[in-house]
């Protein structure tokens, strides 16, 4: 092996073996911290509160150390949010839907028979991973959630 090659591996397993400390020294440091929430609450690799412990459940009741009154009237004005925001999805999940299905005809129309196989692919993986969406493809709202 000449130089060149031998520094340039180097050079990668220096910068692999910096980017794995790095991260592995970040998760230890974060995962002690109970006020990062993203640490607190990592699902699946997706950031944010477990189920429960977030905010708007009893997080925010010791946060802000409210009432029973207060907390009682905290879960109507989230209760109403939710209604809201739930009917905001199942109005605008069809027009959505609309659009993509039309931005993805346009798109199969400047492509060549490969291309739209592998578009096909791709969209179909999507489609697999992508949850189900309200009022898009006649899915009923979920059950309201109690507090």
């Amino acid at each position: 092996m000449t130089d060149r090659p031998r520094a340039l591996a180097v050079l990668i397993a220096v910068f692999l073996l910096g980017c794995i400390l790095g991260s592995a020294g970040s998760y230890m440091y974060l995962r002690n911290r109970p006020d990062q929430p993203f640490v607190r609450g990592m699902q699946g690799g997706r950031p944010g509160p477990e189920r429960g412990q977030g905010p708007g459940r009893q997080g925010f009741s010791d946060m802000l150390q409210l009432t029973s009154e207060q907390q009682e009237q905290f879960r109507e004005i989230m209760k109403e949010s939710r209604r809201q925001l739930d009917a905001l999805r199942m109005e605008q999940g069809p027009k959505i839907e609309a659009i993509r299905t039309e931005t993805n005809r346009k798109l199969m129309s400047v492509l060549n028979e490969e291309q739209k196989k592998r578009f096909s692919a791709f969209l179909e993986d999507m489609a697999k991973r992508r949850p189900p969406r309200m009022g898009g493809r006649g899915m009923e709202p979920p059950p309201p959630r109690e507090p």
